[in-house]
């Protein structure tokens, strides 16, 4: 891993998940340009149907999007996975676009995509802009099959799903870097907080590392930054150890078990990816209530300090590896606490901001 210009230059900048708890996207957009200008996120509304396991899935052949399942005993499935994969083989060995095929993300399906590009353009520069998709774990996992399987376990659902996943990331790169400026995209890995656990017995390392490094691919292939969202605990070497550039965490609750991985952490900061730390808490609402800037900075600089005792790395090189962000997504907020938690996150990245320069 090569730290880019574009990594270099988003140190110390906040962004943001992506969830909001409204129902119009102008709206959403509005504040992340407010409160998040050099790295803005497209929102993702749930109340307006936008949620993790449907907004990415359509084209995936035998999906039912109200019951959340694939079916292969329905009558049109060979017939629709042979054109998914012509559509997937025609993109990815035959030199097509993937404009005219199911993976490009239309206005219907990310309609706050289209909005903050419509936002960006003509207005201020960002210097980043930030998309987001779920990953192809937590989407593994949380199809079933019609019997209750979940996705994963079928190794031909699987990897239709991360094909899907995948070129859909790649889309939807493609299409932010239209406004001229460098893209992120995040891929959303709730599920990954259970790898290892008696939930998910029989997955192993080396094939969500596959998965994960099947979809980082095409997306870099777009010329992307590429990070990862996980709101619980995990395994942090595994990540660590994926093409990943940026690993998002929730630094609020799990900071001490993400930093007990010095080790790995060093490595890949010295090899130039960076951390995300969500520091704000977003999970709880009597955690973002109390909690304050100065609370945020303290435990920021409490932890920088930390890692550098138990790495070597100069508390420097920890804040030239560092953006902040909410600990997770802000949909089941109130909307007085979304702008307390962004007013939160810019205050802590605005106090910070001497150390970058």
């Amino acid at each position: 891993m090569n730290s880019s210009p574009a990594a270099s230059e988003l140190a110390g900048k906040p962004t943001l998940i992506g969830s909001f708890p409204f129902t119009e996207h102008r709206e959403a957009v509005r504040l992340v340009l407010e409160y998040t200008p050099e790295i803005p996120c497209w929102p993702q509304l749930p109340a307006r149907g936008e949620g993790m396991l449907v907004q990415f899935s359509s084209g995936l052949p035998g999906f039912d999007p109200e019951k959340l399942v694939v079916d292969p005993g329905r009558d049109d499935f060979e017939e629709e996975r042979l054109r998914f994969y012509e559509e997937y083989l025609s993109v990815t060995e035959g030199g097509g676009t993937l404009a005219e095929t199911r993976f490009f993300p239309t206005p219907d399906e990310v309609p706050g995509l289209y909005v903050l590009l419509e936002a960006v353009s003509g207005g201020p520069s960002p210097l980043a802009l930030k998309g987001q998709i779920t990953g192809p774990f937590t989407l593994t996992t949380g199809l079933k099959t019609p019997d209750g399987r979940a996705l994963f376990y079928d190794p031909e659902l699987r990897d239709l799903v991360i094909k899907l996943v995948a070129l859909k990331a790649r889309a939807q790169a493609e299409l932010l870097g239209k406004a001229g400026r460098p893209v992120v995209v995040f891929l959303d890995e709730p599920a990954l907080s259970g790898f290892g656990s008696s939930a998910f017995v029989g997955v192993s390392r080396e094939e969500v590392l596959s998965a994960l490094s099947e979809v980082i691919s095409e997306i870099r292939r777009a010329g992307a930054l590429v990070g990862i969202h996980v709101c619980g605990n995990t395994d942090w070497s595994l990540l660590t150890e994926s093409p990943i550039q940026i690993v998002n965490f929730d630094a609020y609750d799990f900071s001490e078990k993400f930093i007990a991985y010095d080790r790995e952490l060093k490595e890949f900061i010295k090899k130039g990816g960076l951390v995300a730390w969500g520091l704000v808490p977003t999970l709880r609402r009597e955690d973002l209530e109390r909690v304050r800037p100065g609370d945020l900075l303290r435990k920021f600089e409490s932890l920088v300090e930390e890692l550098s005792s138990r790495t070597g790395l100069s508390p420097g090189e920890i804040l030239r590896a560092s953006l902040f962000t909410p600990s997770c997504g802000m949909g089941t907020l109130s909307p007085e606490l979304v702008r307390k938690a962004l007013s939160d996150l810019r205050s802590l990245s605005e106090a910070l901001s001497p150390s970058f320069r």
